[in-house]
């Protein structure tokens, strides 16, 4: 039904977004010959805006074959128009991670990444039509996932996205995902009375929610008062009583330092994995002067 939806006839066929298709892949595992078009579609649909939240929360114990869990959508507040929500669904995917596979393309051993096992609202009976439009309001779909015995149950993981069924042959776009372990669905870790997706401190008890820099982090996990942590303000540099960051050629010079291991060694205050992919090197750099070349 997903290939169908896409026109997917062949393989590998990636979609960004739901609105741009992409076909084909590496010739022998050359990965690196495809990196430059493929990090360029990386910031076009991930810097997109979302009026849109997600949250998943619910309750497993390891040992059961059944999740019970929720999907939260949340439209921020600081939407000040109303959302179109014609043909909006929220989709929801249970995935297995890490399935240790031949890859027959190189003749590699791998791990397969998030494995689609189960269409949870493939069916109409189970499909979650968006009804909110409004800044503030919120949405809650509950499910039940039946796991199978051929699974393994910790690396187990739902996928929720919302997603407009468009009508049109090609695009249906995703304007938000999320996605948790089932073994990770407590909706408020820190029990502080706010589930994670109204929490600035997920994991540190903070009822007050102060945010001294308006970072969106809780003073009291906070690291970087009135620094601003965000993606490639590699000095951590502001302006203005909003802190409104300032990323420029400062923070190439800064990231440049760090990979040759000189001036002041990276700190919790650095958000510096431009790809998030739990490395720093070379690639973030790429990424970081594409980025301020754009505008910043």
């Amino acid at each position: 039904m997903r290939a169908g939806l896409y026109n997917v006839s062949g393989i590998p066929h990636t979609e960004w977004n739901g609105v741009h298709s992409q076909v084909g892949g590496a010739s022998g595992g050359n990965w690196e010959s495809l990196y430059p078009d493929y990090v360029n579609l990386y910031h076009a649909h991930y810097d997109l805006e979302t009026p849109f939240r997600l949250g998943i929360s619910g309750e497993y114990e390891p040992g059961d074959n059944e999740v019970n869990f929720s999907v939260e959508v949340l439209i921020d507040d600081d939407i000040d128009t109303t959302v179109n929500i014609e043909e909006t669904y929220v989709e929801i995917f249970a995935v297995e991670d890490d399935i240790y596979s031949w890859w027959g393309t190189i003749g590699q051993w791998h791990n397969a990444r998030n494995v689609a096992r189960k269409y949870i609202t493939k069916s109409e009976a189970t499909k979650n039509p968006l009804s909110i439009s409004e800044a503030g309001q919120s949405e809650i779909f509950d499910h039940t996932l039946v796991l199978s015995d051929a699974w393994v149950h910790s690396n187990v993981k739902i996928i929720a996205i919302i997603q407009k069924f468009s009508g049109t042959a090609s695009e249906h776009p995703i304007t938000q995902a999320q996605t948790r372990n089932i073994n990770d669905l407590d909706a408020d870790p820190d029990e502080d009375g706010l589930t994670y997706l109204y929490d600035n401190c997920h994991y540190v008890y903070n009822p007050d929610q102060e945010d001294a820099d308006g970072d969106d982090y809780g003073d009291a996990c906070d690291p970087c008062n009135e620094l601003v942590n965000v993606t490639g303000n590699v000095d951590l540099d502001a302006s203005g009583d909003d802190y409104d960051p300032i990323i420029g050629i400062a923070d190439i010079l800064a990231m440049s330092d760090l990979l040759e291991g000189v001036g002041l060694p990276p700190n919790d205050c650095h958000s510096i994995d431009m790809l998030e992919d739990g490395t720093i090197n070379n690639f973030d750099l790429i990424v970081l002067v594409d980025l301020v070349m754009a505008g910043g």
